[in-house]
């Protein structure tokens, strides 16, 4: 194989993985209405961090402003989160998850754990290391060299 044909098997590969995990995600968060992974991710941001404040929220998981906002007006819409100024800094939105949103994102990370046990069955945990240090150098390779 060459190396133009293992870039393109590596990629065709990432992108079933990516379209196999959202199938699987929302089809079991669908009882919460959370439609779509990212909704998933920025309430689960919450969860894990108290009063995060949005931008922080963006930078987290490499999201533009307004997506995020997005995201955000669609949680609290369902009455998942709820959001309050800063004090010091009226431009600032600090997030909270509300104990709905807590027991949605509680099943988030029960849906983590079961996906995990199906993606790395028979790897050990110095592969799973292996492997995650292989995807961080394919990241700091294209940061900055692409937008987005």
């Amino acid at each position: 194989m060459n190396g133009n044909d293992i870039t393109r098997n590596i990629e065709m590969t990432m992108s079933a993985l990516i379209m196999y995990w959202r199938n699987y995600f929302e089809a079991r968060m669908k009882k919460y209405s959370i439609k779509t992974v990212t909704i998933g991710a920025v309430l689960f941001a919450a969860y894990k961090h108290e009063g995060i404040v949005q931008d922080d929220i963006c930078k987290m998981l490499n999201m533009d402003k307004a997506y995020v906002t997005r995201e955000l007006n669609t949680l609290e819409h369902l009455g998942y989160i709820w959001r309050e100024r800063d004090e010091e800094d009226h431009r600032k939105n600090h997030v909270y998850a509300t104990a709905a949103g807590k027991k949605a994102a509680m099943e988030i990370e029960k849906v983590r754990g079961e996906w995990s046990a199906i993606e790395y069955a028979n790897f050990s945990d110095e592969e799973k290391l292996d492997f995650l240090e292989k995807l961080h150098k394919i990241k700091d390779n294209v940061t900055g060299k692409v937008h987005g």
